[in-house]
């Protein structure tokens, strides 16, 4: 029998994104996974939306997949957040039977209302909440709602997932969704803990081939991650502190200091509507502090001095051209208050491990 999958979206006023995704998740050929939408609190009409998706009322287009109404209606679930963090029996909570191992799992989507914008971390943790409780599944896959999944993805990752009980993250070969043969990156990454720098293996190559191998990786990036049940409950779940940002390549980290290895599944094939932007102050803000946050919690101090000498070099020159030449005051605000409060995560995560 095949080990079950729960699949976990996050949806946030994203709603066009996670039909897609959706749409190319009930196509995929595995036999057993579900599907659970958490939806941190989306100020659009994404809740309406997904529902008009699953009664089979609101077609997708996508240059991916032609759409179908024959898989549905798909039957939806909703929960709010403080069902799943209550202690609601089972029955109550009127969820699918954990035992149910067959395909028909798929015509059920369990969809989370958050009360409030969570972040990837605990927007994730919410749903992985509620799966381990109720469907007891042998693997946890985090997929971005701004992806699209060929249909072999899933049981590609799970084949390798099964090989060794020390594997604990696998990636899947991730292509940039409107350049459809450049990889963003084969799986993930590696990190540079002296300059606190991450680089994604294949990274905006062509892709040839030349990655087609198993790869052990520093990280699996977050946009498609496979992780064990054994995992999360050795480690526990995302760091909610993060908010955004090193999510996933801090979990990976805490993985390996308990032994677990991150892998790449290059068979497994995903597309992702990647982008970034210069001016995203939340983003800014984010990256400084939790960079800081994880070279403190994971490096040692020789490594971690090294690395701020560089950091805050790095931190006063951005700061100033902002500042004087730019005169972009959020943007000056972002960097220093990033920097400042990264500092203090880092002393208190120093204090709790003594």
């Amino acid at each position: 029998m095949a080990p079950r999958v729960s699949v976990i979206v996050l949806n946030w006023n994203g709603w066009e994104d996670t039909v897609e995704c959706l749409e190319s998740l009930y196509r995929v050929d595995y036999p057993c996974f579900d599907v659970v939408v958490v939806d941190n609190a989306s100020e659009d009409d994404s809740l309406s939306r997904i529902r008009e998706y699953c009664r089979g009322d609101l077609g997708v287009e996508s240059p991916f997949f032609t759409y179908t109404s024959r898989n549905k209606p798909i039957e939806v679930l909703e929960l709010t957040e403080e069902q799943v963090r209550s202690s609601i029996p089972e029955k109550e909570k009127n969820v699918p039977d954990p035992s149910n191992s067959t395909p028909e799992v798929r015509k059920e989507l369990v969809l989370i209302k958050n009360h409030k914008n969570h972040g990837f971390a605990d927007g994730n943790n919410i749903g992985m909440i509620f799966v381990m409780e109720n469907f007891n599944p042998q693997y946890i896959l985090l997929l971005n709602n701004d992806t699209v999944v060929d249909e072999n993805f899933m049981a590609e990752m799970v084949s390798l997932a099964e090989e060794e009980k020390e594997i604990g993250f696998v990636g899947s070969k991730t292509f940039f969704y409107h350049d459809k043969n450049v990889l963003q990156a084969a799986g993930g990454g590696y990190i540079d803990l002296m300059r606190g720098e991450s680089h994604e293996l294949g990274f905006g190559e062509f892709d040839t081939g030349q990655y087609d191998k198993i790869y052990e990786l520093d990280y699996v990036g977050g946009s498609c991650l496979l992780v064990t049940r054994t995992v999360i409950k050795d480690i526990g779940l995302l760091d909610s502190r993060l908010f955004m940002y090193w999510e996933d390549v801090d979990w990976c980290f805490t993985g390996r200091e308990h032994g677990y290895t991150s892998l790449y599944a290059f068979k497994s094939r995903i597309w992702h509507k990647y982008g970034t932007s210069s001016e995203n102050y939340l983003k800014t803000y984010y990256h400084n502090r939790n960079r800081l946050y994880f070279i403190r919690k994971h490096a040692d101090k020789k490594v971690y001095q090294k690395f701020l000498k560089h950091f805050l070099k790095d931190v006063m020159v951005e700061s100033g051209y902002q500042l004087i030449y730019q005169r972009n005051w959020s943007m000056f605000k972002a960097l220093i208050n990033g920097t400042v409060q990264g500092i203090k995560l880092g002393r208190n995560i120093r204090k709790s491990k003594k």
